[in-house]
């Protein structure tokens, strides 16, 4: 199993206790100790919680992700996304900004993503992907 980075929604499912998600993320911590995802995603989930106005979820999330490594966006991983956006606009296979975001991370890093949103991440060139949901 290769370094991976979580996305949002793989983040949602295994917090509900989606089984084939809880049992990848227990194989996965046993090589790597911890769970990587992005500042996005750590944010689309937090928001949806402070949506919902759902505070034991929110002290449950947090501290969940004390333990995770939460990766920023720096230069490369900028000027990745960049090259991203170019190309996907030129194809005319535009995806959302935090996606391409997201994407460029896990390039730069050259990490696997975990989504269950193979349709917009499939359009990534050389974007190793997989999903945990299914696989």
């Amino acid at each position: 199993m290769k370094r991976s980075l979580l996305d949002t929604d793989i983040l949602s499912f295994f917090m509900r206790g989606e089984e084939k998600v809880v049992k990848k993320v227990v194989r996965y911590l046993k090589g790597y100790g911890r769970l990587d995802t992005t500042i996005i995603s750590y944010y689309e989930i937090l928001k949806g919680l402070k949506l919902l106005n759902r505070p034991l979820k929110i002290r449950e999330y947090r501290r969940l992700t004390k333990n995770f490594n939460i990766h920023g966006i720096d230069i490369e991983d900028a000027e990745l996304a960049a090259d991203i956006y170019a190309d996907l606009r030129r194809k005319k296979k535009l995806i959302g900004d935090a996606d391409i975001i997201i994407a460029g991370i896990a390039k730069a890093k050259g990490m696997v993503l975990v989504t269950n949103n193979i349709e917009h991440f499939s359009r990534v060139e050389g974007l190793e992907i997989e999903n945990w949901l299914r696989d």
